[in-house]
């Protein structure tokens, strides 16, 4: 929650930049810097500074009443994505306490009008969430995969599946890579989670939301 001491900074920011509109071409011109940061492996640093950036765009976006959030969820969806990056290798574990970092760093970005790449990321990350629950280890190191179905899970492969339908419904190259991707992971979910009666309600729901003719790029 913002108070007048949030207002008031916010004020002297827009007065500092000349204006409202100098201010969000200054934070969209420094995104694009932290991007370069990323890119030349100045990552920590990146990381950082992004982070300060989310919550001042935050802080200026809320407090002058800014409707576009473009911004404003980009860069809750950069900081997400560098996080993961950073912290963890494809197919690894995912930590707890990252998980809840960057799942509501996802959550934010679409919140805010995020789009379809805000929507695919947060339909990825509980996807991969659930599989993860999915598997237990036996104490020896080895990954014991078929572990029954915890609420947790069920939340997860809920979410995931709601996401899914979001992100191919405003996916606007219905046969790019990665939507094609989203349909598939929601296959994944019908059949491995389908028998669950819950679970089953929520994808009859989902698939009715879907025009036929777009499952037809992921048939056999």
């Amino acid at each position: 929650n913002y108070g007048q001491f949030h207002h008031q900074w916010s004020k002297e920011l827009v007065e500092e930049a000349g204006g409202l509109e100098r201010l969000t071409i200054q934070h969209k011109l420094y995104f694009a810097f932290l991007k370069h940061l990323w890119l030349t492996d100045r990552r920590e640093e990146a990381l950082h500074r992004l982070n300060r950036l989310c919550d001042v765009v935050d802080l200026t976006t809320h407090c002058e009443s800014i409707e576009d959030n473009s911004l404003r969820s980009a860069c809750w969806l950069e900081l997400g994505e560098w996080k993961i990056e950073e912290n963890i290798t494809p197919n690894a574990f995912i930590s707890e306490p990252l998980q809840v970092e960057v799942l509501s760093e996802f959550k934010r970005a679409t919140l805010m009008d995020g789009g379809y790449k805000a929507w695919h990321n947060w339909a990825l990350l509980n996807f991969r969430i659930a599989q993860q629950l999915n598997e237990s280890d036996d104490g020896n190191g080895n990954k014991r995969k078929g572990v029954p179905v915890s609420s947790s899970q069920r939340n997860h492969v809920v979410v995931a599946i709601k996401s899914f339908v979001s992100a191919i419904s405003l996916g606007t190259k219905r046969w790019s890579a990665s939507v094609q991707q989203d349909m598939l992971n929601f296959l994944t979910c019908l059949f491995q989670y389908g028998e669950q009666s819950a679970i089953a309600n929520i994808i009859n729901e989902c698939v009715e939301s879907v025009p036929i003719e777009t499952w037809l790029g992921v048939l056999p």
